[in-house]
């Protein structure tokens, strides 16, 4: 496993935020989990405790949301 998730649902501002994650951290420490394309992990993203998109889980389970006012990428806009 890597060190930390990313979790995103694929818009434009997930891709934006999603691009300054990897060059701060870099891609071979974070696994990038796309909602829009694996719905499954929409379940696993709730009981880590994702509220919104963008969201990252960090490996110590802190997860940092990313409040961009433009986006509304709740857990419960995929339901």
């Amino acid at each position: 496993m890597k060190y930390s998730i990313l979790y995103h649902d694929g818009c434009d501002i997930c891709a934006l935020v999603g691009q300054e994650v990897v060059n701060l951290i870099g891609l071979a420490n974070l696994d990038i989990i796309h909602i829009g394309l694996n719905p499954s992990k929409q379940i696993e993203a709730e009981n880590k405790g994702v509220k919104a998109f963008p969201a990252l889980v960090l490996n110590n389970g802190n997860i940092l949301h990313f409040n961009v006012e433009e986006h509304e990428g709740s857990v419960e806009c995929l339901l």
